[in-house]
């Protein structure tokens, strides 16, 4: 057992029926950036967070990350289909398959997998360098809650041949606490309907 499973009660976290997860993921693909843009202040400190974000998963300081994020944590990341436009379809749909599908007991158990060094994916591990940019955010219904819309680009490279780009673009519902953010919701969307990395033990 890890250091961070041993510190983490997850009899304390919310869990999410399936019902209440389909809501969720709703909820996070009707972040269409309709509210009160933020001003520039709140602009800046939510800059520095996700640059802050960035810098941290780089150097695979994973337990500092996983202090980022809220105990009720939904992290989606969906599977997307190739349709015609004639088909109108959704963007993106919660009944679906999902890549990541999990709360934040589930980011501890990965985690700890990380740290149990027994993960041949990872070992030699992979280099990663996130790049976040084109960060939107806007004011919701929720007081000390707000609409975040970014896009990154995660540069992977493991051994000698194995080199990966993946990018695309993240919505997050960003909740204030004290002087700092936690993560509460992040939908994760990329491009591709089938990806080509060998592997996706990556966060996002």
């Amino acid at each position: 057992m890890t250091a961070l499973s041993q510190k983490a009660d997850f009899s304390n976290f919310p869990t999410l029926t399936r019902e209440e997860a389909r809501r969720a993921a709703e909820r996070l693909l009707r972040l269409t950036g309709s509210g009160a843009p933020a001003d520039g202040a709140l602009q800046a400190r939510i800059d520095r967070f996700y640059k802050r974000e960035a810098r941290l998963l780089d150097e695979e300081r994973f337990h500092e990350w996983y202090d980022l994020l809220a105990d009720d944590l939904f992290y989606w990341m969906p599977l997307r289909q190739n349709r015609y436009r004639r088909e109108k379809p959704p963007e993106a749909d919660p009944a679906d398959m999902a890549l990541f599908d999990e709360r934040k007991a589930d980011i501890a158990v990965r985690i700890g997998r990380l740290d149990s060094n027994l993960v041949w994916t990872e070992d030699p591990p992979t280099r990663h360098t996130y790049m976040i940019s084109n960060v939107e955010v806007f004011h919701t219904p929720v007081d000390g809650e707000y609409e975040v819309h970014s896009v990154f680009l995660q540069v992977r490279n493991r051994g000698e041949h194995d080199d990966v780009s993946l990018a695309g673009r993240r919505r997050d519902v960003l909740r204030s606490v004290g002087d700092h953010f936690q993560i509460a919701a992040r939908l994760i969307l990329v491009p591709q309907s089938v990806l080509l990395t060998k592997n996706l033990t990556a966060f996002f």
